[in-house]
């Protein structure tokens, strides 16, 4: 019975690794209140989780499951997040108590990934199926997005509340692919995880599989730059170099210069966004609109949108900031850049500053030990870290550090094994850890339900490794 459950258990690992990313965001029940929905995935992985318990229980491994330091701390976590979550909900009454549960219940349902795939990875043999099933996953994923930029694919899409109820779309002229990640940016965070994990192993393989690794890193690499994502770009160099340096590969780095250098000297959108970026939010550059008339002044100062007008400035044509694959904008107030692609970098930066960080802040001196409760913050922050201090504050927040502490501790250890397959995995991991805390500097990633369930899995993976002595 038990050997038929740690069977189960590791073939429905392998569909998960599968579902997960390539499944589309199809509501399958609507929580009312929000525009988050239950989806197939969450039905799967709570059938892992039963299967799970009973493998455990019958097993008697439940108290071998408590003494691991790492699945204390994730316990403390979770029950820190319930005390928060009660403060919330009866005291500062800052939450409502079916939502606030919901994101507890989702935290749990993405981060307890980790010790499932633990307790049930034992083998080498059983780790390298999971990653050329990993392999074959982002291979799908890529050759969805090219579909979707080149020959009008289905979009699925939840970045509004319309598009989240599993509207067939297709992409608009300039839109960003987001293949089966209903998101341009949860694909470009999953891009930049499996494209630090591809550079590592690289160094590991033998020559069938280093072709192989080499081109899907390469479709990877042109997928990411589609996106246009600027963080999950400097994500993916930071995590690749951290690799390098750690498998003493300095000869590399200059390669990876080279890369990111020609990313920046070729013309596209991640290229016109990044030196955007620096010019626009930094140095307060490129021209900015300013009212023509009276009413349009007067409408300006209400915070209705003005409507550009034509300008002797040719915009993007004759911008040093942005090529022309910009526009004129048209709903724009005085002092925005009138430039598309700078508006959107300005807009982009401007309601972190201005009103996610500051609500996180606030929420967190409001009771800086717990926070103000899940889902207090709305629907994204766009720092998860500022998201944690207001949501379940220093003590959250503490603890989460914690079982990354603990997570690196293992990971490190791992680094002394003999067999170099496994010493590069724990360090394609550790940089993979570092690419992600990057991003969730600027995206809430810990909450996207897709690219939080790998990465959770992915380390968990690494951590198995234990198992095979």
């Amino acid at each position: 019975m038990i050997v038929r459950l740690e069977k189960f258990l590791f073939w429905l690992i392998i569909f998960l690794f599968a579902f997960i990313p390539l499944y589309p965001k199809f509501p399958l029940l609507n929580v009312a209140g929000t525009f988050v929905a239950v989806r197939l995935e969450d039905v799967f992985i709570a059938l892992a989780y039963l299967v799970w318990g009973a493998y455990l229980l019958l097993s008697k491994q439940i108290g071998i499951f408590l003494k691991d330091k790492l699945n204390r701390a994730l316990m403390l976590f979770f029950f820190v997040g319930l005390v928060s979550l009660f403060s919330a909900n009866f005291l500062t009454h800052t939450t409502l108590l079916p939502l606030s549960l919901l994101h507890w219940i989702r935290r749990l349902e993405f981060m307890m990934l980790l010790p499932l795939v633990v307790t049930v990875i034992k083998t080498k043999k059983q780790l390298v199926i999971c990653l050329l099933t990993l392999s074959a996953v982002v291979l799908l994923v890529n050759i969805y997005a090219l579909g979707q930029q080149y020959l009008h694919w289905p979009v699925i899409s939840t970045t509004n509340s319309e598009f989240s109820k599993g509207l067939i779309l297709s992409l608009s002229p300039g839109a960003r692919v987001n293949s089966t990640f209903a998101g341009h940016y949860d694909l470009a965070v999953f891009l930049a995880m499996v494209l630090v994990l591809i550079s590592t192993l690289f160094f590991a393989l033998n020559r069938k599989f280093k072709i192989f690794s080499l081109g899907l890193g390469l479709l990877s690499f042109w997928v990411l730059i589609m996106t246009a994502a600027r963080l999950s770009f400097v994500a993916a160099f930071a995590g690749i170099f951290g690799s390098l340096v750690l498998l003493k590969k300095f000869k590399f780095i200059l390669l990876l210069a080279m890369i990111m250098l020609g990313v920046l000297i070729y013309p596209s959108q991640l290229r016109d966004r990044l030196i955007s970026t620096v010019t626009v939010n930094i140095f307060g550059q490129g021209e900015r609109y300013k009212g023509q008339t009276e009413d349009q002044r007067i409408r300006s100062k209400l915070n209705i949108p003005t409507l550009a007008i034509k300008t002797s400035s040719e915009s993007a044509e004759t911008s040093i900031f942005a090529t022309g694959s910009a526009g004129i904008a048209s709903d724009i107030t005085p002092g925005e850049p009138i430039d598309t692609t700078q508006l959107g970098v300005y807009r982009s930066f401007s309601i972190r500053l201005n009103l996610e960080w500051p609500r996180a802040i606030t929420a967190f001196l409001k009771n800086p030990f717990l926070g103000t409760g899940y889902s207090s913050l709305g629907i994204a922050t766009d720092n998860d870290f500022l998201r944690s201090l207001g949501e379940v504050g220093m003590l959250g927040t503490a603890v989460f550090i914690l079982i990354f502490i603990e997570i690196i501790k293992k990971i490190v250890r791992l680094l002394r094994e003999n067999d170099k397959f496994l010493r590069y995995f724990s360090i394609g991991t550790l940089s993979l850890i570092l690419a992600f805390v990057i991003n969730g500097l600027f995206i809430d990633v810990f909450e996207a339900s897709k690219v939080a369930s790998l990465f959770w899995m992915i380390v968990g993976l690494n951590l198995s490794v234990r198992n095979f002595k």
